[in-house]
């Protein structure tokens, strides 16, 4: 795949807001921690595999990128240089001094040069490379033969060589400061430092602070450059020729490749985190169909911050066979029904971003659109109720939805009776098993589960002890259990217990 992307997919085509679906998911909040320190990254958590051969080739990627620790240094060492030229070309446009601007320029081209030359040496030695590597090693190859990168590098060598002869003297007497040339006048420096010596302390008794390190002169180091400039002019117009001849030299496909860089090595960190605190991840297979298996999955958002609290994360499994569409989840409170659904539709987008997915071994196929209806409190700015809410919510689903969609619902229909969020559940569940959409479906509602063909019950475990949590989701049908009752039961509040209070 001669791609121009490291994701295989043309330049362009990440969608510009993001998706609904992210906060009911809790994909925001994965996005959140990924990209906490470069939000550059973000909009590529958009961009989908548009199909199964696109999806594969971030794959590939993913697994040289999870095996091969030295391709993963040069990968970092070339965003670390590129951040390095993005520096340095922020300083030569915001800076004042044309000189100094000017230096910015060359120094920013040179480390961008390096960054280039240090890819294509991290690149040749990785053995059988994934298609991505392949394609990116080969555009590297036409760019770095190019007359216009010939040039390029053979101007910033010849005006850095030009500036390494630039030698002269400083004389300080008082507040007079004179810039001469230099005529081989004795240097200083070294009984300067030889006398400072004596001041300073080894080991770590006492450590001097480091003083920030900021861009631009002040103005006596301004005044010095000026006259240095008018002493050696040459030197300086060919600084100067050189920022107008090679301005905008960069090549956009490696811009766009070490953002690309980063986000995959921002994910597999992220990953390997986890992965380093229990939590199973694993490359899944894509299939060309509407399969899901997935054995050990867990709600990505809520792991991470198990992890971060110290406490176990439990993994479910999610299975939706040939003639299965829908998974209606049932059980009490707080026993991870909406985390197992959130799960469903996060292991359905990572999957389709290329990306390993939390769990031990999973298939999964791609879809065309992902829809979510989750409840949500009732709004002043919003003059509908949660019914008519869930209805409309519901109604635009079912419209825009087909064979190849994702939904996930989370107590649609709660704000009604029992029996109408019956009769409405059942009716939507009917929709969608017709349509051939795959569905997660969290509900109170136990009935729905009883649906038939293409409806799949899965139900939370209900513990004897009413205070534990299982976190344990099952295939099985609906107990009509919960932890109220349980509850209720411990503290004499039962229904037999009361009656008999009444009674006496």
């Amino acid at each position: 795949m001669n791609s121009p992307s490291l994701l295989g997919t043309p330049a362009g085509t990440v969608p510009e807001h993001e998706p609904g679906y992210f906060a009911d998911l809790g994909l925001d909040r994965i996005v959140d921690a990924v990209a906490a320190h470069d939000p550059a990254i973000v909009p590529l958590f958009r961009s989908r595999a548009p199909t199964v051969p696109v999806a594969r080739y971030r794959q590939d990627l993913c697994r040289a990128l999870r095996r091969d620790g030295d391709l993963v240094a040069g990968l970092r060492r070339f965003g670390a240089a590129m951040a390095e030229m993005r520096a340095a070309r922020s300083n030569a446009e915001r800076l004042r001094l044309r000189p100094e601007c000017d230096a910015w320029a060359l120094d920013g081209a040179r480390r961008y040069l390096a960054a280039v030359a240090g890819l294509r040496e991290t690149l040749a030695v990785v053995a059988d490379p994934p298609a991505a590597l392949s394609d990116l090693r080969a555009h590297l190859d036409t760019l770095i033969d190019s007359p216009e990168h010939r040039e390029t590098a053979h101007d910033a060598a010849d005006v850095a060589a030009q500036l390494a002869g630039v030698e002269y003297t400083v004389r300080i007497k008082k507040s007079d400061v004179r810039v001469g040339r230099y005529q081989g006048e004795p240097d200083y420096g070294a009984e300067v430092a030889a006398v400072f010596e004596r001041f300073r302390v080894d080991g770590g008794a006492r450590r001097a602070e480091a003083a920030p390190v900021r861009p631009g002169l002040d103005g006596v180091e301004a005044a010095i450059l000026t006259d240095v400039t008018a002493l050696f002019p040459d030197a300086f117009r060919a600084l100067a020729r050189f920022r107008e001849r090679h301005a905008g030299d960069d090549d956009p496909v490696l811009a766009r490749v070490d953002l690309e860089i980063r986000w995959y090595l921002g994910c597999l960190d992220f990953i390997a985190r986890l992965e380093a605190a229990g939590v199973p991840f694993t490359v899944p297979a894509i299939a060309d169909g509407t399969v899901l298996d997935a054995h050990g999955t867990v709600d990505l958002a809520l792991a991470a911050d198990l992890v971060r609290r110290g406490l176990p994360v439990v993994g479910n499994d999610l299975r939706l066979g040939a003639d299965e569409r829908v998974l209606v989840i049932t059980g009490p409170n707080h026993g991870g029904k909406t985390a197992l659904a959130r799960a469903f539709g996060q292991i359905h987008h990572l999957a389709a971003l290329g990306l390993p997915v939390p769990g031990t071994d999973v298939t999964i196929g791609l879809f065309d659109e992902l829809f979510t209806q989750f409840e949500r409190p009732e709004s002043a700015d919003d003059r509908r109720g949660r019914l008519e809410a869930d209805i409309e919510g519901m109604r635009a689903i079912l419209t825009a939805a087909t064979g190849r969609s994702v939904v996930v619902m989370n107590e649609t229909f709660a704000s009604t009776s029992v029996e109408d969020g019956a009769r409405l559940g059942a009716a939507v569940v009917g929709r969608l098993v017709a349509t051939g959409a795959r569905c997660a479906y969290v509900t109170f509602v136990d009935e729905i589960a009883h649906l038939g063909d293409g409806v799949v019950s899965m139900t939370a475990d209900v513990p004897v002890e009413p205070s534990a949590r299982t976190f344990r989701v099952r295939r099985g049908r609906p107990q009509g259990l919960a932890h109220a009752a349980a509850l209720a039961r411990r503290h004499g509040l039962d229904a037999e217990a009361l009656r008999r209070r009444i009674v006496s």
